[in-house]
C-alpha cells in the first residue's frame, strides 16, 4: 500500500464549542510574572491577553487517549516503568499476520489521522499525509462578556489556591493555580483532509477520542478537578477540491446530533459526501 494511490479529494471542517465544565488550566510562560503574581499562569494570547486552547494541546490529548484506547502504548523496557506510544512500524509489516492484524490496523488509523510517531520513510509512505489539523481555540464573545460582568473589566481568569500537605507535620504549602472559570466556552475547528475513499471512517476514531476526552481532562491538574470539558454545537462541512479550484459550493453534512455521544452512537447514520 503506497501513497502513490492517494488523491486529494477535499476537506471536512468540524466546528463547535468547547465548554469548560470545571476550571481549565493550560500552562503558559512565567517569564513575565510580576512580584505577587501567580506562578502557575494559563497561556494567553499576547495581543488580547485572553486565554486560549492551543491546537497542540487539544490534538495531543486526543492522540494520547486514542493510543491508550486501542492498545498502542507499551512499556519501553522490562527494567524501567516507562511507557511510550508504538512508533507505527507495524505499518511496514504485513498486516495479515494473525497476531498483528488488530494492532497494525489501529496503528494505520493512528498514523493517517494524527501522523506517524516515527520518521521512518516506509511508514510515512504507507500512511500518507497527516489528515487531522487542530486549530487554536479562542473564547467566544459571549464568554468574554461574561468574564467582564462576573470578574471585572480586563479580568478573565480565577486563581484557585491548592495546598500540598506534609504527611508527617500536616504543614500546608499553598500552591496558587490560575484557571479559566467554569462555564467558559471556546470555539474549536478541526480539519480532516481526505485522500482515500475510506478516509471518512477516520471520523469514528476522532469522535471516539473526543468522547474519551469528555471523561478525562484537558490541560493540567485533571486528577484534582481541573480540565473537565464537553464538546457542544458540533457541525460538519464538506469542501471538495472543486471548492478550492473553481469556487464550488461547500456542503453541510447532516448530523444525527450536535454532541459527541450521539455522533458516536449513530455514526452509521452520517452520510459523507466524499
Amino acid at each position: 500500500m503506497s501513497n502513490i494511490n492517494l488523491e486529494f479529494k477535499g476537506k471536512y471542517i468540524l466546528t463547535g464549542n468547547i465548554r469548560c465544565v470545571t476550571g481549565l488550566h493550560i500552562g503558559g510562560s512565567v517569564a513575565s510574572i510580576e512580584i505577587g503574581g501567580v506562578d502557575n499562569p494559563v497561556i494567553k494570547d499576547p495581543l488580547t491577553d485572553l486565554p486560549y486552547i492551543p491546537g497542540s494541546a487539544l490534538k495531543g490529548k486526543l492522540r494520547s487517549l486514542f493510543e491508550w484506547s486501542v492498545g498502542l502504548v507499551m512499556k519501553q523496557s522490562q527494567q524501567q516503568d516507562k511507557y511510550a506510544a508504538h512508533d507505527c512500524r507495524e505499518l511496514a509489516k504485513k498486516r495479515d499476520e494473525s497476531d498483528n492484524t488488530t494492532k497494525g490496523d489501529n496503528a494505520f488509523v493512528l498514523a493517517r489521522l494524527f501522523g506517524p510517531a516515527s520518521n521512518d520513510d516506509k511508514v510515512r509512505e504507507v500512511a500518507g499525509p497527516t489528515r487531522l489539523t487542530a486549530r487554536d481555540s479562542f473564547p467566544i464573545p459571549e464568554s468574554v462578556t461574561r468574564w467582564q460582568e462576573w470578574l471585572g473589566d480586563g479580568i478573565c481568569t480565577e486563581v484557585e489556591t491548592e495546598n500540598a500537605i506534609d504527611r508527617v507535620t500536616s504543614e500546608a504549602t499553598p500552591r496558587p493555580m490560575e484557571r479559566v472559570p467554569a462555564d467558559s466556552e471556546f470555539g474549536f475547528e478541526m480539519i480532516v483532509d481526505i485522500y482515500r475513499d475510506d478516509d471518512h471512517h477516520l471520523f469514528k476514531s476522532l469522535l471516539t477520542a473526543m468522547r474519551l476526552l469528555e471523561n478525562s481532562a484537558l490541560g493540567g491538574g485533571g486528577s484534582r478537578g481541573h480540565g473537565q470539558i464537553e464538546f457542544k454545537g458540533i457541525s460538519l462541512t464538506w469542501r471538495s477540491v472543486d471548492h478550492y479550484r473553481n469556487g464550488g459550493a461547500e456542503q453541510k453534512v447532516a448530523l444525527p446530533g450536535q454532541d459527541v455521544k450521539t455522533l458516536v452512537d449513530k455514526f452509521s447514520e452520517i452520510k459523507f459526501p466524499a
